[in-house]
């Protein structure tokens, strides 16, 4: 008997969640940043068995880490607000909701 293979959400279903038309951004850029977020969840996470597949907390957690570089494209040097009072504000490197749904998950390595 050989083990299930966890899929990750398919191109459609986080192109429905981002909202993100194909005329803003391709299917193949978008996929390209499906499957980069993915791995590196996968890295940072340990994916358990799951009868739908990819866990669902995980799969949230990714459609924000999409929907996260999604946005940046538009931010390149990672700085926003450069003509306000305060000055320029960087982006998050983290964001509180993936650290919230990935957390239970993580690996944690120490050394």
């Amino acid at each position: 008997m050989t083990d299930p293979v966890l899929v990750p959400p398919e191109l459609a279903e986080v192109r429905a969640w981002l909202q993100v038309p194909a005329t803003v951004l391709s299917d193949a850029q978008l996929q390209l940043v499906l499957d980069a977020e993915t791995i590196l969840q996968a890295k940072a996470c340990r994916v358990y068995e799951h009868p739908n597949g990819w866990p669902p907390e995980l799969t949230q957690a990714l459609y924000r880490r999409v929907g996260r570089e999604v946005a940046a494209r538009g931010v390149p040097l990672g700085i926003l607000g450069a003509d306000t009072e305060v000055g320029p504000a960087r982006l998050a490197r983290l964001d509180a909701e993936i650290e919230r749904l990935e957390g239970p998950t993580r690996i944690v390595v120490f050394g």
